[in-house]
């Protein structure tokens, strides 16, 4: 009996420390509860002030701004007076005021000439704080030189850069400046010619691009200047278009790094170019028409690369047909001519190649010596008519010379200074 009492004892005492720990546990999260919500309620109530100290600052200016806006556009004044009647709190959960999204939209269309298509489709710079977009946009005028027009124009090409921070776009024109070696209207007309460059990023793009461009090309810094100044090659991707147009060009022409690399800078538009829908169709064309192999396809472009941008229906097929029908050639004879002087193919029939050889057949009298004449020596085609042919001819006559194939040779291959002797000899 004793026993069964202390053991009773001993159970009770253990269940009772056992409810002392559990209740212990349960004021200990307690405790952790109210301190959680405690510590949350002192974040959001800072929150809250903070928001109030703002929107106590604000009305003025927004007010200020507003108002010389409704001066100027007519702005509803219910769309400022809901603004202002709106509690800290409205404004923290709500979404961009109205009254600014309504002053931006009316500053794109009345100052930078957006269309209503173009402000929708610029609908995430639309909330910038109002005074914002103006400031960037005179930024970019005093940073560039722009004119009203080119301003317009840049922002309407790229609305993206409304919503770039100053000093975002100004670090990328430093670094343009630097790597390319720009003075301010390079910059300028850089960035006339290509506005979407201030979208790129630096090291992701446009960085890359150049290295890219440089050691491909063997390039010099003054050479990858002329190459983006002239052409929009930073607008395409490496991999998708500038590395596969590189490789395609050296494959089929057989050209080396340096051969590659005139080309390139003799005519940069071609980076432009697409493969299958141009220069393709262009180099197959011309080496079918002229009966060319690979090798005398290759010297040809290399002489004269902007063959590759001349229309195959509009320009050079008319004009192969006219120099074959008018100079009676056979084509062997039409292809060894065009070989001789590839820019042939870039000069107009109308206002220099027919007028020309009307030339050399009045001048030697005689239009079967003057074809005999072109056809041996096809850069007769080549020179003036109007600064340096013309007024020879005249000068010869006037010395007394006799007029023939070899006076014509004289004309044509003599420098300045060697006519002049030749002239001052002929009139002794």
């Amino acid at each position: 009996m004793p026993s069964a009492l202390l053991l009773a004892t001993h159970l009770l005492e253990e269940r009772n420390m056992q409810t002392t720990c559990y209740n212990k546990r349960r004021i200990y999260a307690t405790m952790m509860i109210i301190g959680c919500c405690f510590l949350v309620t002192i974040i959001l109530s800072a929150t809250f002030l903070n928001v109030s100290f703002v929107y106590a600052f604000q009305p003025y200016y927004y007010q200020k701004q507003l108002h010389h806006r409704q001066q100027q556009h007519g702005l509803d004044k219910c769309v400022q007076r809901e603004h202002y009647n709106r509690t800290p709190f409205q404004l923290f959960y709500a979404k961009t005021d109205p009254a600014i999204i309504v002053y931006n939209r009316q500053y794109l269309i009345d100052t930078l000439g957006f269309t209503e298509e173009k402000v929708q489709r610029s609908a995430n710079i639309l909330t910038a704080e109002i005074g914002v977009l103006d400031e960037r946009v005179n930024w970019l005028k005093d940073r560039l030189g722009l004119k009203e027009n080119e301003i317009k124009r840049i922002t309407q090409q790229q609305p993206r850069i409304l919503g770039r921070q100053s000093i975002s776009l100004e670090l990328k024109l430093d670094y343009l400046t630097t790597r390319l070696l720009l003075d301010d209207a390079s910059l300028r007309k850089l960035m006339l010619r290509s506005p979407n460059i201030l979208g790129m990023s630096t090291e992701d793009n446009i960085e890359p691009k150049l290295n890219y461009l440089q050691q491909k090309l063997l390039l010099d810094d003054v050479a990858l200047q002329k190459l983006v100044l002239g052409t929009t090659v930073l607008h395409y991707n490496i991999e998708d278009n500038l590395k596969p147009k590189l490789i395609w060009l050296q494959e089929r022409l057989g050209l080396d790094e340096g051969e590659l690399s005139k080309i390139i800078m003799k005519f940069p538009a071609i980076m432009t170019l697409s493969i299958e829908d141009n220069i393709e169709l262009t180099l197959d064309w011309i080496q079918q028409r002229l009966g060319l192999d690979d090798i005398e396809l290759s010297k040809m472009i290399t002489k004269m690369p902007t063959i590759l941008g001349l229309s195959i229906t509009e320009n050079m097929e008319p004009k192969l047909n006219w120099l074959q029908r008018r100079l009676s050639l056979t084509d062997e004879e039409l292809s060894k001519l065009i070989q001789q002087l590839p820019p042939l193919l870039g000069c107009n029939i109308e206002t220099n190649i027919e007028p020309t050889l009307n030339f050399y057949i009045n001048a030697l009298g005689d239009e079967s010596e003057a074809l005999t004449f072109v056809i041996r020596d096809p850069s007769s085609f080549g020179r003036s008519l109007e600064k340096r042919l013309k007024p020879r001819l005249q000068e010869a006559q006037d010395a007394g010379m006799i007029v023939n194939s070899k006076c014509l040779k004289l004309m044509m291959k003599y420098t300045d200074n060697e006519w002049a002797k030749k002239m001052l000899k002929e009139r002794k």
